[in-house]
C-alpha cells in the first residue's frame, strides 16, 4: 500500500490552530492566464492544538494549502513580506510569527488553459469551470482548504465582455458594471459562510433560461439554468424539476431556500455528475439536459433525481457540513437518502426502492465483497477522491433509511429539525446527526447502532421458522454471519415482515397491524407470536429493511404466493430474485432438472404480465432477467467467470424460449398509447415493451429483426429509439448496422446522443465484439478528453460487457489498459474509477488475476501517476495477489 507517511488518519484530526473570517477575490480573467488577488482576514483561536495541516509547527506559524501556484506576490496587513517571513515548498506556505489577528493578501498566475484534469479551475470548450471537492481550491488560491474552515466570500470577476459575457460565482449578485478596453466586472456575495470546496466561478459564453417563483412558505427566487446556446433547448424539464425540488423540499423538511437566486450551469466537460457548490450548482450535461429527442426514459428521472440531489445539499452539506473529509457519508448519505425519497414521492414508491436496491447490489455490495471495500466512515485514506464511492453514497443512505425505519417519519423529521437548529452553519462529524435523532427518538443510535459506520463488509442473515400446530404458534428466528465482516461483530439490523397464507390472506397481528419490524441486535434472536393460522409464510425485510444479505428456505410454491399476493413491491421483485439465483445456481451446473424449474420460472413470469392490478412500470422490473454482473455477489470466490456467463445464457435463452409465444402475442396486441414526452406512466409502458424485445431479442430470426429496425424507425422518442437498438445490438448483422448509421447521422451533433451510441456498441456481447469497439477509439467522434464520451465507451465496457472485458486470453484487459495510459496524467480522477473496475478480478480464477497483475503494475512506474491512481492500483492489486 502507499506510503505510511502519506495517509492521512481519522485518528489525527485536530482543530485547526487558525480561522478564516472572510474571503476578498479578485479574479481577472485574461487571455491565456487567470490573476487571482485574494484577501483573508484570519485570527488565531484559542486552542493548544497543532497547526492547521497536523502537523508539529510552532502555533505561532500559519501553514496554508497551496498546490503548484505561481506566487506574485504576497502581504501582511497590506505590508509586502520578505522571503525570511514566509516558506513555500511542498505545497504548504508557512508565515513565520504571525500575530493574533491580521489579513493576508496574495496574488498568484494560473493557467487554466494548461489543467487538463478538469478540476479546480480549468477551461473547457472556451468556458471557465471550477471543481473544488475535495481539495481543488488550494490550486486556485492559498487557503486552510479543509471542510471545518468556514468563512464568507466576496468574489469580484473581471474579464472581456465578448468571450465572457456570463460570469458567476457563488452568493447573490451584489454588483456588475462596465470596465475599460470592452472589459465588465460582476461582483457577487455569499453572507453564509462555507468551506473552501464549496466556492465556483463559472465565465463565458452561455445562454440563460429563468423562472422567478414563490415556494409554498412564500419564499420568492429567482432561478436561472445556464448551458451552451446549442442545448438551452434541452433544459425546460430540469427547470421543472428545480421547482419541484424547492417545493418537496418544504413540504417534507420544512427546510427552505436562503438566498434569492439559485443558479445552475450544465458543463459538457465534467468529471462529476454534478457538484452542489452554494447557490452555483454546476452539472455534467449528461444530469442536466433531457428532451424527448435526445434523453430516455431514465435519462429523465435521473435528471430529477440529480437536480433534487444537489439542491438539498444546500441544508445536508452546505449550511451543515463535514468536520473532516471522513465524515464523507455526513453529506452524502442522508442527501442520497433525500433524494431517494423526492424520487419516490414523484414516481411510483415501490418501483423506485427497487431501483435503488438494485443499485446497491451491483455497486455496493460488490465493492464489499473486494478488495476495495471500506467502513462509510473509513479509518485513513491516501487520496480522498477514492472514497467518493458506492459504500460512502449508497451505503449511507442505508443507514439513513434504517434511522427512518427504526423510529419513523414524526420522529426522524423531529431529528433532523433538531440537527438544524443545533448545527446549522458548522461543521459537524456523523456522531452529531446520530445523537440529534438519538435525542429526537429515545433510541440509542449513538450506541451499538453506530459500529454500521465503522464496520466493512455485508452482514448475512439467515432466517428459519417453526410453526406448533397445537398451540397455532409461529416462531421466526435469525441469525447473523459476521465472517465478512470487518471487524467480526453482530450489528443492529431491522427486520420489517409480515406473515401470508398460501391463500394469499395476510396475517393480522395483536396489535392490529399486517407488519411487524424487529430489531437484531445480537448473533441470534427468536420472536414468537400466537394466534397463527397454519402454514404462514414469512414475507422477509420489507422495503429491503437493512443492506443485507438474507435467506430463507422457502419452497418454490411460497415464492410464487409472495409474487402474487404479497403488498410490499420489494417482496415481489424479491421472491422472483430469489427464483432466479436458485436458477443460475442450477444452470451453473446444468443439472437435468433445469427445464423443469426453467417452465416453473416462465409459467410464474407469464401470470405477472398477465396481472391487470401491477403497473406496467412494476412488470417490466420483475420481469427483466437481470444481467449476469448481478449475480456474481451471491457466488463464492474464486468464480469461474467462462462458466457463469455459459449459465447465464442457459438462463437467458432457456426462459425467453419459452416466453417467446407470450411476449410476441403481448407486442401484437398491446395499444397502449404514450406521449413521447416523459411521465411515470408512458416510461413504463415503454419499459415492458423493452423487457419483451430484449427477450425476444435471442432469437436471431431475420423477421424479427427487421421488425427491431422498424420499431427503431417508427420511434417517436429516444427511448423507444434505444431500445429497438438495444434488441437490435444482439447480434451484429446488417439490420443493427443500419440503425447505428442511422442514429449516428441523424445525432452527430447532439453530444449526450452520441454518448448512447458509443456505450451501446461497449455493451456489444457477440463474436467479434472488441474488435468492432476497439475501432471505436479512432472514430472521430470519440473525445478521448470528454470524460463523459471515455466513460460511455470504456467505462461500459468494463461495468457492462463481462463477456468482453473478462476474455479468457486478456485481450479485453489489454484493451481498457491501453486505452486508460491515454488518460492517466491528463485525467487522474476518471482514471482512478475506471480502475476500479478491476477490482471484481479478485474474485476470479488465477489465470485472470496473473493477467491483471501484468497490465497493472507497469502502471505504477509511470512518472507522475497521481496519489489517487497509484492507491486505487495498489488497493485493487493487493486484491488480486
Amino acid at each position: 500500500m502507499s506510503d505510511e507517511a502519506t495517509l492521512t488518519r481519522l485518528g489525527d484530526y485536530r482543530t485547526p490552530a487558525f480561522r478564516v473570517r472572510h474571503h476578498e477575490l479578485h479574479v481577472d480573467l485574461r487571455d491565456e492566464t487567470v490573476i487571482v488577488t485574494h484577501r483573508q482576514e484570519i485570527h488565531r483561536r484559542r486552542t493548544k492544538n497543532a497547526a492547521s495541516d497536523g502537523s508539529n509547527v510552532a502555533e505561532k506559524d500559519l501553514v496554508l494549502n497551496g498546490e503548484a501556484l505561481d506566487l506574485r506576490d504576497i502581504r501582511l496587513d497590506d505590508r509586502p513580506l520578505d522571503e525570511t517571513a514566509y516558506r513555500y515548498e511542498n505545497d504548504l506556505l508557512t508565515l513565520h510569527s504571525v500575530p493574533e489577528r491580521f489579513t493576508l493578501t496574495t496574488r498568484v498566475t494560473l493557467r487554466p488553459d494548461e489543467n487538463l484534469e478538469l478540476s479546480e479551475l480549468y477551461r473547457s470548450n472556451g468556458i471557465y469551470c471550477t471543481q473544488c471537492e475535495a481539495e481543488g481550491f488550494r490550486r486556485i488560491s492559498f487557503a486552510l482548504d479543509r471542510p471545518d474552515v468556514l468563512a464568507t466570500y466576496r468574489v469580484r470577476i473581471e474579464g472581456d465582455r465578448a468571450s465572457h459575457p456570463v460570469m458567476l460565482c457563488n452568493g447573490d449578485l451584489e454588483a456588475q458594471g462596465e470596465l475599460p478596453g470592452n472589459r465588465h466586472y460582476r461582483q457577487w456575495y455569499d453572507p453564509h459562510p462555507k468551506p473552501s470546496y464549496l466556492f465556483a466561478l463559472v465565465a463565458g459564453i452561455l445562454s440563460m433560461t429563468d423562472k422567478r417563483i414563490v415556494t409554498p412558505l412564500g419564499k420568492e427566487v429567482r432561478l436561472c439554468i445556464y448551458t451552451e446556446e446549442a442545448f438551452i433547448g434541452q433544459t425546460d424539464y430540469a427547470m421543472q424539476a428545480l421547482v419541484d425540488a424547492f417545493a418537496w423540499e418544504e413540504k417534507r423538511f420544512h427546510l427552505s431556500y436562503d438566498l434569492n437566486r439559485f443558479n445552475v450551469v450544465a458543463i459538457r466537460d465534467f468529471n462529476m455528475g454534478a457538484m452542489e457548490n452554494k447557490s452555483l450548482n454546476i452539472f455534467n450535461t449528461r444530469y442536466l439536459l433531457a428532451d424527448t429527442a435526445t434523453a430516455t426514459d431514465d435519462d429523465f428521472r435521473a435528471v430529477r433525481s440529480v437536480i433534487g440531489h444537489e439542491y438539498f445539499h444546500n441544508w445536508t452539506g452546505n449550511r451543515i457540513t463535514c468536520r473532516d473529509w471522513f465524515q464523507l457519508s455526513l453529506k452524502e448519505g442522508l442527501t442520497v437518502f433525500r433524494d431517494q425519497e423526492f424520487s419516490a414521492d414523484m414516481n411510483e414508491r415501490d418501483n423506485e426502492r427497487i431501483a435503488d436496491v438494485t443499485t446497491l447490489r451491483q455497486l455496493q455490495f460488490e465493492e464489499d465483497a473486494g478488495p476495495l471495500r471500506h467502513p462509510v466512515q473509513p479509518r485513513e485514506y491516501a487520496a480522498i477522491d477514492n472514497f467518493y464511492t458506492a459504500t460512502v453514497y449508497e451505503k449511507g443512505a442505508e443507514i439513513i433509511r434504517m434511522y427512518h425505519t427504526i423510529i419513523g417519519e414524526e420522529a426522524f423529521q423531529r431529528g433532523m429539525r433538531l440537527y438544524v437548529a443545533r448545527h446549522d452553519g458548522q461543521a459537524v462529524r456523523i456522531e452529531e446527526f446520530a445523537e440529534c435523532m438519538e435525542a429526537a427518538s429515545g433510541y440509542p443510535f449513538t450506541g451499538r447502532f453506530f459500529a454500521w459506520y465503522t464496520t466493512a463488509g455485508t452482514p448475512k442473515l439467515t432466517f428459519t421458522a417453526a410453526y406448533d400446530r397445537e398451540k397455532r404458534s409461529f416462531t421466526l428466528s435469525a441469525r447473523q454471519d459476521t465472517a465478512a465482516l470487518s471487524p467480526r461483530r453482530a450489528l443492529v439490523i431491522p427486520v420489517k415482515f409480515s406473515l401470508i397464507h398460501p391463500n394469499g390472506r395476510h396475517h393480522r397481528f395483536g396489535d392490529g397491524s399486517d407488519s411487524q419490524l424487529l430489531l437484531l441486535d445480537q448473533e441470534r434472536a427468536d420472536w414468537h407470536y400466537e394466534q397463527v393460522e397454519e402454514n404462514p409464510i414469512p414475507v422477509l425485510m420489507q422495503g429491503f429493511s437493512a443492506p443485507v444479505y438474507y435467506d430463507y428456505d422457502y419452497s418454490d410454491a411460497e415464492l410464487a404466493v409472495i409474487v402474487a399476493a404479497a403488498t410490499d413491491g420489494f417482496a415481489r421483485f424479491e421472491a422472483i430474485q430469489t427464483r432466479l439465483r436458485r436458477l443460475f445456481a442450477m444452470a451453473l451446473e446444468n443439472t437435468s432438472q433445469l427445464s423443469a424449474h426453467l417452465d416453473d420460472v416462465a409459467t410464474m413470469m407469464a401470470r405477472v404480465l398477465a396481472q391487470e392490478t401491477r403497473s406496467p412500470g412494476e412488470k417490466a422490473l420483475l420481469l427483466e432477467l437481470p444481467p449476469v454482473a448481478a449475480f456474481l455477489p451471491h457466488l463464492d470466490a474464486p468464480l469461474d467467470i467462462d462458466k457463469v456467463i455459459a449459465a447465464h445464457e442457459r438462463i437467458v435463452h432457456g426462459i425467453a424460449r419459452r416466453l417467446r409465444r407470450r411476449w410476441s402475442d403481448f407486442l401484437a396486441e398491446d395499444k397502449a398509447e404514450t406521449l413521447p414526452g416523459y411521465s411515470v406512466r408512458d416510461a413504463g409502458i415503454r419499459a415492458l415493451r423493452a423487457v419483451a424485445m430484449k427477450s425476444l431479442a435471442v432469437f436471431s430470426n431475420k423477421a424479427l429483426r427487421e421488425d427491431f429496425f422498424r420499431a427503431y424507425e417508427n420511434a417517436d422518442c429516444m427511448t423507444e429509439r434505444i431500445n429497438a437498438l438495444e434488441a437490435l445490438n444482439q447480434c451484429a448483422d446488417g439490420a443493427r448496422a443500419r440503425a447505428l448509421a442511422a442514429f449516428y447521422e441523424n445525432f452527430a451533433d447532439q453530444p449526450l446522443a452520441l454518448d448512447k451510441w458509443f456505450a451501446l456498441q461497449a455493451r456489444d456481447p457477440s463474436e467479434g465484439a472488441l474488435e468492432r469497439i476497439r475501432a471505436l477509439v479512432e472514430h472521430q467522434a470519440f473525445a478521448i478528453r470528454n470524460p463523459n464520451r471515455f466513460r460511455a465507451l470504456i467505462g461500459t465496457l468494463i461495468h457492462a460487457n463481462v463477456p468482453v472485458f473478462h476474455r479468457a486470453d486478456g485481450a479485453g484487459y489489454r484493451f481498457v489498459i491501453a486505452q486508460i495510459r491515454r488518460i492517466l496524467l491528463a485525467n487522474p480522477q476518471l482514471t482512478a474509477r475506471l480502475i476500479g473496475g478491476f477490482a471484481v478480478v479478485a474474485r476470479l480464477d488465477a489465470p485472470r488475476k496473473a493477467l491483471v497483475k501484468n497490465e497493472l503494475e507497469p502502471l505504477l512506474v509511470v512518472a507522475g501517476v497521481s496519489v489517487d491512481v497509484r492507491e486505487m492500483i495498489e488497493r485493487t492489486m493487493n486484491g488480486i495477489r
